[in-house]
């Protein structure tokens, strides 16, 4: 009965409207647009809102430490309460440079925090291959309170644009507990004095700054600790495995509290001087006479989300949270003892503060911090292959550990 029905409205169409101009195959044509308009409204309608009502990812691949959980789930609430839309961090830490690049190249990641002198590294060229998206810095305001030098940091830019934004800074310092040695240490050369052997950590797996201390301590130019061609001799090469062989342990990735407990020296990025002071253990770090290797950590978005406008914006504007006195102030320089990058906080500092920040001193960067620069592939493989002969036949796992 119903096909009988439709067949008769098809037909009356013909008689009344189309007359003999119209086939019946345009009838049939009308009839269909008729019947499916009101279900193209409800799907276009309903498209939105099941967009909207799923909750989107953003997935960070940083050092640890970076992403506190209460910083994150506040700002996951703000931008649910700004756009009405749910955006959650998954958050995931590398244990070393070259971790960035399978991840990135694999788009695993959208948001990756790297050391400067990985941005164009001949073996990644993460701009040159359209790895890395430009910022917007309309996203970014506090981007206008980085420390001039370090907003203008050849690193951050391609075709002039801004590919990066620094969010941490410091060095790959010598740090020493203050209860065991009363008095700073003046040198490197510390770390090869008999007293401390077995007294003393570093890192792992940082065979580059391993290797530049140990030519900043048998007295090479600023110019030469990373050159393989003048590190590659005898005497470099017993200093090096001395260093690795009379260290008590090793940590990997990022420094801990329990990695320097205990200890008399340390290498160390600054992560864990704030809890060390909170668990009753004070620390500093020492200004050798030769001056300290140095980073600059940089926030940077992936390639992942060209074709994802708003979670490119969100993942901007949680840039610019990094970036705000609160983040810097707070926990950067607070929780973590590492170095902020805005110049807005002044204010706030205490003036133990700003003598360790050494606020004042506008020749302390350029006379005491040696910035790392963009290593060959041949200096690169050299150093990672020193440091490899240094430690055979040595453990990198804690005491007790299978």
């Amino acid at each position: 009965m119903e096909i009988n029905s439709q067949q008769s409205f098809i037909d009356e169409k013909i008689k009344s409207k189309l007359g003999s101009v119209y086939t019946l195959q345009m009838a049939y044509i009308e009839y269909f647009v008729k019947m499916l308009t009101p279900l193209c409204i409800i799907l276009l309608f309903m498209s939105p809102l099941s967009v909207h009502g799923q909750e989107e990812t953003l997935r960070l691949l940083i050092w640890e430490g970076h992403a506190p959980k209460q910083y994150v789930q506040e700002f996951e609430k703000q931008i649910e309460k700004t756009y009405n839309r749910k955006v959650k961090f998954e958050i995931k830490y590398v244990i070393g440079s070259d971790d960035f690049y399978n991840s990135v190249r694999r788009k695993t990641a959208d948001i990756v925090m790297m050391t400067h002198h990985h941005f164009k590294d001949q073996r990644f060229n993460y701009i040159k291959n359209k790895l890395l998206l430009p910022l917007d810095l309309r996203n970014i305001p506090n981007f206008t309170h980085v420390i001039p030098a370090l907003k203008k940091a050849e690193h951050l830019y391609s075709d002039g644009k801004v590919y990066a934004s620094p969010v941490s800074q410091g060095p790959y310092g010598l740090a020493y507990n203050t209860s065991r040695l009363k008095e700073e240490p003046q040198t490197w050369n510390i770390l090869w004095d008999p007293r401390f052997k077995g007294k003393y950590t570093i890192g792992a797996n940082e065979y580059i700054y391993n290797a530049n201390i140990t030519a900043l301590a048998l007295g090479y130019s600023r110019d030469s600790i990373s050159s393989y061609d003048k590190l590659n001799n005898k005497e470099f090469k017993k200093k090096l495995r001395q260093l690795a062989v009379n260290a008590h342990s090793f940590w990997i990735g990022v420094d801990k509290a329990e990695d320097l407990t205990g200890m008399t020296l340390a290498t160390s990025w600054g992560d864990s001087m704030g809890l060390l002071r909170k668990q009753g253990e004070s620390w500093k770090m020492a200004e050798p006479v030769e001056g300290m290797p140095c980073w600059i950590d940089n926030y940077a978005i992936t390639w992942t989300l060209a074709d994802k406008p708003f979670l490119k914006k969100v993942a901007e504007e949680y840039i610019n949270g990094l970036l705000s006195t609160d983040y810097q102030f707070g926990h950067i320089l607070r929780q973590m003892s590492l170095t902020p990058v805005i110049t807005n906080i002044g204010n706030l500092l205490t003036p133990e503060e700003e003598e360790r920040l050494h606020i004042g001193n506008p020749n302390f960067f350029s006379n005491n911090r040696i910035l790392q620069h963009t290593y060959s592939k041949r200096d690169r493989n050299g150093l990672k292959l020193l440091w490899e002969k240094a430690m055979e036949g040595i453990r990198t796992e804690k005491e007790g550990d299978e």
